[in-house]
């Protein structure tokens, strides 16, 4: 059977949105203006692979199991990507996105990324390196398919019975639903919750990082990030080189807690442990709590780093069972002597939105659809004119 091969402008739409069972969904970045896909599944619309633009939206369905995709898109633009499979094998590499990723079981690697990162699923690792958080545009609106049948309808899945009801429903909303609260769609920095799984995150730049998980070991490796919410229900948190700008939140409820923290970090400590030791070559205060104690019970405030004016960032770490370590590196981290409010989030240059505009007519569609500003519209139609 041949490979699906199809390509489009990127002008054509601006989001792309998967339904599939069962699929290996590889995403590249590429220098040019074209959108190609390759695929293994055979395009018939009464059953293998549903390819279909809508308003500003390209959609695809794939109905069969071990369904392989290759997406290919423009690096100069910002996409909407939305995956939502029951089990997935996603690689996403140099791209530019808000891309929003939901399956029941997966392996999920994203590596060379920018823009916003929103994830859920019942049961995957999830490997996320050199991300920085971007601006991203708003969601396209999906305008209703002109057929009978609509994607979000829970009767257009039915095909796949009891497999999909247990890799793509039930599995992921029991775990993460009812163990780690609502799932939702984030699109603003680094978004993951999974039922089970490990996650890496390594040379990582953002404003804003939530991660949640019920059984599973979280690692920060390098990077910056200003605002932290972590809670895990089991599992060890272990941070490496990675400056706190903002306030962070650490909490796991058996689990051990180690950071190692770079020497230019400038943080208030508050440590807590109910079954289990801090250890810090920080000097820490010892604070009584109210109500009865474990006899390994303590929590332990303190300092980190040159005094400073204004507000100074505060890690918040706690375990139920476990222990916490706290140490400070002999070298700075990347951003040393960059001042510590320095916006982490990216506008997006003028040219990543404006040079896939090459004639009037899309110049001119762009800014009526609110993609460029009147002022970027007259530069490029003065560059037409030259």
């Amino acid at each position: 059977m041949a490979r699906l091969e199809q390509t489009w402008s990127a002008t054509e739409f601006d989001a792309i949105g998967v339904r599939a069972p069962d699929c290996k969904f590889i995403i590249r970045g590429t220098d040019g203006n074209q959108v190609s896909l390759n695929s293994n599944a055979e395009q018939n619309f009464s059953h293998k692979l549903r390819i279909e633009p809508t308003g500003r939206w390209l959609r695809i369905y794939a109905s069969g199991n071990n369904t392989e995709f290759t997406l290919q898109l423009p690096n100069s633009k910002i996409w909407n990507i939305d995956l939502f499979s029951g089990r997935a094998q996603f690689k996403a590499e140099n791209i530019q996105s808000r891309l929003h990723l939901w399956c029941g079981k997966g392996d999920i690697q994203i590596e060379n990324c920018r823009g916003a990162i929103s994830i859920s699923s019942g049961n995957a690792d999830v490997r996320v390196k050199h991300f920085t958080e971007m601006e991203t545009p708003e969601i396209p609106p999906l305008e209703l398919a002109s057929r009978s049948f609509s994607w979000d309808d829970p009767a257009f899945w039915e095909d796949r019975g009891e497999e999909w009801a247990k890799l793509g429903g039930e599995l992921g909303e029991k775990i993460t639903r009812g163990i780690l609260g609502q799932s939702t769609e984030h699109k603003k920095g680094i978004y993951i919750q999974v039922g089970k799984g490990d996650l890496l995150l390594e040379e990582i730049e953002s404003a804003l990082c939530t991660l949640r998980t019920a059984k599973g070991d979280v690692r920060l490796k390098q990077g910056r990030i200003r605002n932290l919410d972590m809670k895990l229900m089991s599992g060890d948190i272990e941070c490496e080189s990675c400056l706190p700008v903002g306030d962070w939140h650490l909490r796991t409820n058996r689990g051990d807690i180690r950071l190692a923290l770079p020497a230019d970090t400038t943080a208030r400590l508050d440590l807590t442990t109910r079954h289990g030791y801090i250890q810090s070559k920080t000097p820490l205060v010892r604070v009584t709590r109210q109500g009865p104690e474990s006899w390994h019970g303590n929590r332990m405030v303190g300092s980190i780093g040159a005094k400073s004016e204004g507000k100074i960032p505060e890690i918040d770490a706690s375990t139920l069972n476990g222990d916490i370590e706290i140490k400070t590196q002999s070298t700075s981290s990347q951003y040393y002597e960059k001042p510590a409010d320095e916006t982490i989030i990216i506008t997006p240059p003028v040219s990543s939105r404006t040079d896939l505009y090459h004639t009037e007519l899309e110049i001119l569609t762009a800014l009526s659809d609110g993609k460029i500003r009147v002022d970027e519209a007259e530069r490029l139609l003065r560059g037409l004119k030259s």
